[in-house]
């Protein structure tokens, strides 16, 4: 019943959160803009997602594999499709996570729960660092001058210090691939910052395109908190206000994390096939294809 009441209230946040933007700009120009946007670049925009969705599966398996967890990057890819459908559709409990720490555990029962734990949690960290190290770089870009702005290098290097320091302390095995496992949080980023320059171009939209990618990389890093479904809802009201502070279009900004939305929803669904074709020998060894 919990799981139920939870889902629900992510329901609730995220219908309100929708609302509240839809409520603040003029709908007329988010129809206009949608409508009178380039079918074909909209299409295409699915090319970088998808681009991104596989970068992201190959850095759970580069960890995995690290530690001598033998799935292929044929079988991460069906885990991490059929992870994106749990967590976007199902209620509660069984969220992507859950559900590929309970694969996991089920097809390499040798290696303990809190091993997969640890390495699950570090796959999403990495992704989380990767989007506070874009957006920073981004911002000391934009807002070139800013004495608060012009301190953020001053935080790398303990910052990656201290990255360094918990990985031999809590995950050692991720060391000698982590500069593999950075290099494809930087594609996945950076791929899903193509595709919203796809969404951008197939409106019209040309220019501010350093202020699109960094209301991007912060509505992402809005996301990572598991507030609505999704991150539906999250994803406009962080666009909508930063449009504001940065001074771009309100609804072109607004209609880029609909459209945003859409495919993300749209390539979940997907993953509803491996679900209905399930079975319980569908995650292969790395030597198998």
């Amino acid at each position: 019943m919990m799981k139920y009441l939870k889902w629900l209230l992510k329901l609730s946040i995220t219908i309100a959160l929708l609302w509240w933007v839809f409520s603040r700009i003029d709908l007329e120009s988010v129809s206009h803009a949608i409508d009178k946007a380039d079918k074909w670049l909209l299409a295409l925009a699915f090319a970088p997602y998808l681009a991104s969705r596989i970068t992201a599966a190959m850095r759970l398996t580069t960890i995995l594999q690290a530690h001598e967890i033998g799935l292929s990057h044929y079988g991460g890819l069906h885990l991490h499709w059929i992870s994106m459908f749990y967590g976007m559709f199902l209620p509660g409990g069984l969220g992507g996570d859950a559900y590929k720490l309970l694969r996991l555990k089920q097809h390499f029962p040798a290696h303990g729960t809190m091993l997969l734990t640890r390495i699950l949690l570090w796959d999403r960290m990495i992704g989380f660092v990767m989007l506070g190290l874009l957006a920073g770089l981004i911002g000391m870009v934009r807002f070139y001058g800013n004495p608060f702005i012009a301190a953020i290098p001053a935080l790398a290097l303990p910052g990656a210090g201290i990255l360094w320091w918990s990985a031999q302390k809590w995950l050692p095995g991720i060391i000698p691939v982590l500069g593999r496992i950075l290099l494809l949080s930087f594609g996945t980023q950076v791929f899903q910052i193509i595709c919203t320059g796809f969404l951008l171009y197939s409106m019209g939209e040309t220019g501010h395109w350093a202020d699109y990618a960094l209301l991007f990389l912060l509505s992402s890093i809005a996301t990572v908190f598991p507030l609505s479904i999704g991150g539906i809802g999250v994803r406009e009201l962080v666009y909508l206000r930063g449009s504001v502070l940065l001074g771009v279009s309100e609804p072109i900004a607004v209609t880029v994390s609909v459209l945003f939305d859409i495919i993300v929803t749209a390539t979940a669904v997907t993953g509803a096939a491996l679900v209905i074709g399930e079975r319980s020998e569908a995650l292969p060894a790395a030597d198998e294809r």
